[in-house]
């Protein structure tokens, strides 16, 4: 399957920003890294990196991104939103949903499930993270770094033995080799229309539907390891500004930031 690279990539877009211009290298020691630097000299918005390799890749939590060279999609793409910055974690979540929507488009076979914040897994098993960085400059004002590593076509014994048993890829799920340039092509094409919409808007309203139908913890009974510790309680979905809304065991709603959640047992 084609590499997604510049030529592989433009006939399939029908943005009139995000991707059309995109940098795509063999090896950069990390895509959100390299973007960002871009964007502090000027790189328009939509500007994408997309590398094969990225030795020092990063997750969440400053946590270290495995992907098999020449078979996966990591890749980085530069907003300038003009929004409060106290919107920007929503822009995580709306990357989630379009890939999403994505990936329903392209492999629509698969039973593919939103994990708050911003995970995609199959059958509890992941495929892709995202990792959102933003900053503000003198000159070019408020940038965000969309970062995204998806697990296209990596067999299972291409992941380390450690991630073996809880990562996934689109090949393993479907049995087939994915066409990559065609995933990061539907993967624009979908994220645009979305972002300008939420633009337009004052928080993730109309997305809620679309996240709630796929969304992996609602109704489930969950322990989020926050900055402030432990919390448990039952997901009740996300609210229009991205936070988890949690059923607290008195009862009480509370509305979580950031944390990691861990699934309690099915019954």
């Amino acid at each position: 399957m084609s590499a997604p690279t510049p030529d592989n990539v433009f006939p399939l877009l029908s943005t009139s920003m995000l991707g059309r211009q995109l940098i795509y290298e063999q090896s950069v020691p990390s895509t959100n890294r390299l973007a960002a630097e871009l964007a502090e000299r000027g790189a328009p918005e939509g500007l994408l990196v997309v590398a094969e390799r990225q030795p020092t890749g990063r997750g969440r939590q400053d946590r270290s991104w495995f992907s098999a060279p020449e078979q996966n999609l990591t890749f980085s793409l530069l907003l300038r939103p003009t929004v409060p910055s106290a919107r920007i974690p929503e822009i995580a979540l709306l990357a989630a949903l379009a890939l999403h929507s994505s990936l329903k488009a392209v492999v629509p076979e698969l039973v593919i499930s939103l994990k708050w914040p911003n995970d995609l897994l199959f059958e509890g098993k992941k495929l892709c993270g995202i990792l959102c960085e933003s900053a503000i400059t003198p000159e070019y004002g408020l940038q965000v770094v969309v970062g995204i590593g998806l697990n296209v076509n990596c067999p299972r014994q291409a992941f380390p033995p450690e991630l073996q048993l809880r990562s996934t890829s689109l090949r393993m799920a479907s049995g087939e080799e994915q066409d990559r340039s065609r995933i990061l092509a539907e993967f624009l094409n979908q994220f645009e229309p979305c972002y300008q919409h939420w633009l337009q808007d004052r928080d993730l309203g109309a997305f809620l539907p679309a996240w709630q139908a796929a969304d992996l913890l609602y109704g489930r009974n969950v322990t989020l390891d926050t900055p402030a510790g432990l919390v448990s309680g039952q997901a009740q979905g996300i609210s229009p500004d991205g936070r988890l809304r949690l059923r607290l065991p008195d009862g009480r709603l509370t509305l979580v930031s950031c944390g990691d959640a861990h699934l309690a047992p099915l019954d």
